[in-house]
């Protein structure tokens, strides 16, 4: 395959992904920074952002390995603009990727059962999801699933170039099955591409379905508690837009985050399942929607991460300029400036079970639930 012509759409899909995945880099970077200055300064964080920084250090891998990386990786007999690599660098790629990517959709399927679990269920307390056997089976889970997914396909040699920019589960030459032509390597592979895209349609449904009936109950207590209480600080709340929105707005950020990343993804499994002809610049318009979303998984993650944060610096802060409430958003000491106006943020609104932070469902303060000393 040397000697195969490299054309500009091979070029911009060995290109594209690496700024998608220097972007990722950045907000994967900026989400640890953040979490390790709250560990540092709480002790202790709850398991929704256990599980989050999960997803944050899996992504950083991907937008590396697979992202940033590349082509670099994949074998130099391969025919792919800049590979630079070999059937080892190949094979370490591939494993790194699925590892991860497993992990990722598995941990964001247990993220919307947490939100699901401690909003509705009542007897869900904070102290109960810092349990051990809880902890174990939120962050256990996805990365036993990764384990078992990756190592049996690296022992089965499934890992090869993928004809986009990076090694994956692909056969070995490329489209042999189509070509009819002989696959030495990996001669199943598309089979095993259609199971995890399955899986990634089952975890979607899954995080459609968590996040519906999450939102379905809080609008349900949101009603009942207006109907068992006329206080003016309810009868306030409800007309800044009810209990509802941090929850399921928070909620809704993340699955948007999942879903358009994966979309690509999901098209390419719902042909595959379907046994859909594309033509070629069907297949064409598929190819770019991945190299373009896929790599940007990671700096989605950052954008809803720090949103929130930024617009209460702001609400607390309307004088400011945007660089300062930047700045604290990521707490970053040396673009924060002085401000004269009262920072003070109102009294945080605690879930309706009383032991999340509405202002952030990933973090909670340890010194008192609803304290104001620190909001995210």
């Amino acid at each position: 395959m040397e000697g195969q012509e490299i054309n500009s759409h091979d070029k911009a899909f060995a290109i594209i992904p690496k700024v998608g995945g220097i972007l990722s880099i950045i907000g994967c970077v900026l989400i640890l920074r953040d979490v390790f200055l709250k560990v540092k300064k709480h002790k202790t964080i709850p398991l929704t952002a256990k599980i989050m920084t999960l997803i944050t250090v899996a992504n950083l891998f991907i937008a590396f390995w697979e992202n940033f990386l590349s082509t670099w990786m994949v074998p130099k007999d391969s025919g792919a603009f800049m590979a630079s690599g070999n059937v080892r660098t190949c094979n370490l790629q591939a494993f790194i990727s699925v590892l991860m990517y497993m992990i990722v959709e598995t941990a964001y399927t247990m993220l919307s059962a947490l939100y699901y679990i401690t909003v509705v269920r009542r007897d869900w307390t904070t102290q109960r999801t810092r349990s051990l056997t809880v902890v174990f089976s939120f962050l256990g889970l996805p990365i036993i699933i990764g384990l078992s997914t990756a190592v049996p396909l690296l022992a089965a040699h499934q890992y090869n170039f993928d004809g986009l920019y990076s090694c994956n589960i692909a056969a070995y030459p490329l489209h042999c099955w189509h070509n009819n032509v002989p696959c030495t390597r990996a001669p199943n592979a598309s089979y095993i591409r259609g199971w995890l895209y399955i899986y990634v349609l089952a975890c979607f449904a899954f995080i459609i379905i968590f996040l519906s009936v999450l939102m379905y109950n809080v609008k349900k207590q949101e009603a009942e508690l207006a109907k068992q209480s006329s206080c003016d600080y309810l009868q306030g709340i409800r007309g800044q837009g009810g209990l509802s929105n941090p929850i399921v707005g928070s909620c809704w950020r993340y699955l948007t985050v999942f879903f358009i990343p994966n979309l690509a993804l999901m098209i390419w499994g719902v042909i595959d399942i379907s046994g859909i002809n594309l033509s070629d610049t069907g297949w064409r318009f598929v190819d770019y929607l991945y190299v373009i979303l896929w790599p940007m998984f990671g700096a989605l993650n950052g954008l809803v991460y720090f949103r929130l944060r930024y617009l209460h610096e702001k609400k607390s802060s309307p004088e400011a300029t945007w660089t300062s409430l930047l700045g604290k958003a990521l707490s970053i000491p040396s673009v924060i400036k002085p401000s004269t106006v009262n920072e003070t943020l109102p009294p945080p609104m605690s879930s309706l079970n009383d032991h999340y932070d509405l202002y952030t469902p990933l973090f909670e303060d340890d010194n008192a639930t609803g304290s104001n000393n620190e909001v995210l």
